[in-house]
C-alpha cells in the first residue's frame, strides 16, 4: 500500500470504512470534540512556520523522472525544526478526499481515486512532492473510478491498484497498473472476487497478496488472491480462518503476513489473529489478542515484534481503545504493554527512523503520541494541526518526516500536514 510503511520496513496496508462508515465515524468524533471542549473544536496549536500557506497557484508537476506536467497547488514548504521538537506543520490540501497513499521511489507520494463532495468515486490520481510541497495531477486517469482500493508498489516501480468501490458503492473486481514515469494507468487482470477495503502486500518473490475486504453484497471476505506481475493475472490462494473486514495487517521481517482483528459477519470484532506463509500459501491461526479490535493500527518494530494499537472494540458502537499489545512472531503470542494517553479508533502507527512509533489520528482531539519500544511507554508529542478521525493516511517520507492527509469531512478531508520528529 505505501512504500516502506510502518516505518521503513515491510509494506503497510491501506484500510477503510467505506463512505457510510466514514461519515458515521466523523459524526461521532465531531460530537465528542464538541462535548469535550465546551461546544468548540480543539484549538489548532500555535506552530512557527516560514510563511502562511499562500493562495493556490499553478505550477508544473515534477519532471525529473519524466512524469507528465499538470496543475498543482503549492503550499508553503514545511519549515525545518530543531531535532526533537516533534512539530506538525500544514502541507496544503489535496484536490479531493483520498484515503490511500503510496511512497514512490523518487520520493513523491501517490494518492489514487477517492470521492467527491457527493460521495461519488473518482477516476483521478494526485501526486505530492515533499521537496517542493506541491501537488500535481497524474497525466492519465483510472479506467474505473474507485474509492478505497488496495494499492501497492511492485518490484519494478509500477503501482498496482486493486478493487475498491465504484460510484454506486459496489465492489470492483478490476485492477490497474500506474506507471510513475509516464503518469498513466493501464488495465491489468481482474480479481476472482470483487472486493472493497481489501489489504495488499508485495511478497518476497514479487507477487502481491490481496486479502479480506467486502464483496459485492457488503459481506466480509475470508478469501485471498495472488497477483503475478509477470502474467498480469490473479489466482486464488489459501483463505483466512475467518472472514475479515476492518482488519489490521502487516508484513513481518521474514515475509509472512500477520492479520489481526477485524469483523463484520459477527456481532463483535475478532480478538483472533493468523499468519500467512508465502512459501505454502496457507493461513494458520496464531495467538489471540487480549481484546477484539476493528481497525487496529499495526507497526513492525526494529526487533521484529509488532505493535498493535487501539481500534474499536465494538462492531455496532464507537468504543475506541487506548490499550496496546505486542505480538512476538517467535512465540506467536500477544502481550499487553503500556496504554496510549487517549483511546483511538481509525488511528495510524508509523515507525520512525529512530525506531519510535508515531501514533496519529483517531482521537477526539488533535493529540499525537510516540511509543518508545525500550521502556514500552507512550508520551505526547506536538499537536496535529487538526484532529483527524476515520480515514487518515500516514506515510513515512525518505527524509524521515511523516506525511499525514485526510481523515474527516469537508475541507478537513482534503487537508494534509507533515510531522517532523
Amino acid at each position: 500500500m505505501r512504500g516502506p510503511g510502518s516505518g521503513g520496513g515491510p509494506l503497510r496496508p491501506v484500510r477503510g470504512r467505506g463512505v457510510a462508515g466514514l461519515a458515521t465515524a466523523i459524526a461521532i468524533a465531531v460530537a465528542a470534540v464538541a462535548g469535550c471542549s465546551g461546544g468548540g473544536a480543539t484549538p489548532v496549536p500555535s506552530v512557527t512556520v516560514a510563511a502562511a500557506t499562500p493562495p493556490p497557484s499553478h505550477v508544473s508537476a515534477p519532471t525529473s523522472t519524466g512524469t507528465a506536467t499538470g496543475t498543482a497547488t503549492a503550499p508553503a514548504a514545511p519549515t525545518a525544526t530543531p531535532a526533537g521538537a516533534g512539530l506538525f506543520t500544514p502541507a496544503g490540501s489535496m484536490d479531493a478526499a483520498r484515503v490511500n497513499a503510496t511512497l514512490l521511489r523518487d520520493g513523491r507520494v501517490l494518492m489514487v481515486g477517492g470521492h467527491d463532495d457527493s460521495g461519488d468515486a473518482l477516476g483521478s490520481a494526485q501526486l505530492f512532492d515533499p521537496r517542493s510541497g506541491a501537488y500535481s495531477g497524474a497525466a492519465g486517469t483510472l479506467a474505473s473510478a474507485r474509492f478505497d482500493p488496495a494499492v501497492v508498489e511492485l518490484q519494478d516501480g509500477h503501482v498496482l491498484v486493486v478493487g475498491g468501490e465504484d460510484g454506486t458503492q459496489a465492489a470492483l473486481a478490476s485492477a490497474e497498473l500506474f506507471d510513475p514515469n509516464a503518469g498513466t494507468f493501464k488495465v491489468t487482470g481482474s480479481l476472482n472476487t470483487a472486493r472493497s477495503g481489501a489489504t495488499a502486500f508485495r511478497l518476497p518473490n514479487g507477487n502481491v497478496l490481496v486479502i479480506g475486504g467486502r464483496d459485492a453484497s457488503g459481506e466480509a471476505l475470508a478469501s485471498a488472491e495472488i497477483f503475478d506481475p509477470k502474467s498480469g493475472q490473479f489466482s486464488s490462494t489459501g483463505s483466512m480462518t475467518a472472514a475479515r473486514d476492518a482488519l489490521g495487517a502487516v508484513q513481518l521481517q521474514d515475509g509472512r503476513v500477520l492479520v489481526a482483528g477485524g469483523c463484520c459477519n459477527v456481532a463483535d470484532p475478532y480478538a483472533s489473529a493468523e499468519l500467512y506463509d508465502p512459501s505454502t500459501g496457507v493461513f494458520t491461526a496464531t495467538g489471540s489478542m487480549g481484546v477484539g479490535r476493528m481497525f487496529p493500527a499495526l507497526a513492525v518494530l526494529a526487533d521484529g515484534r509488532v505493535l498493535v494499537a487501539g481500534g474499536n472494540s465494538s462492531a455496532v458502537y464507537e468504543k475506541p481503545l487506548a490499550s496496546v499489545e505486542i505480538f512476538d512472531p517467535k512465540t506467536g503470542t500477544f502481550t499487553a504493554t503500556g496504554s496510549m494517553t487517549t483511546p483511538r479508533d481509525g488511528l495510524d502507527a508509523t515507525r520512525l527512523l529512530d525506531g519510535r512509533v508515531l501514533i496519529s489520528g483517531g482521537a477526539t482531539d488533535a493529540s499525537a503520541e510516540l511509543f518508545a519500544p525500550g521502556p514500552g511507554t507512550f508520551t505526547l508529542t506536538g499537536k496535529m494541526t487538526t484532529f483527524r478521525a476515520g480515514q487518515s493516511t500516514a506515510t513515512l517520507l525518505q527524509d524521515g518526516r511523516v506525511f499525514i492527509a485526510g481523515g474527516g469531512a469537508g475541507q478537513l478531508a482534503l487537508s494534509a500536514e507533515i510531522y517532523q520528529p
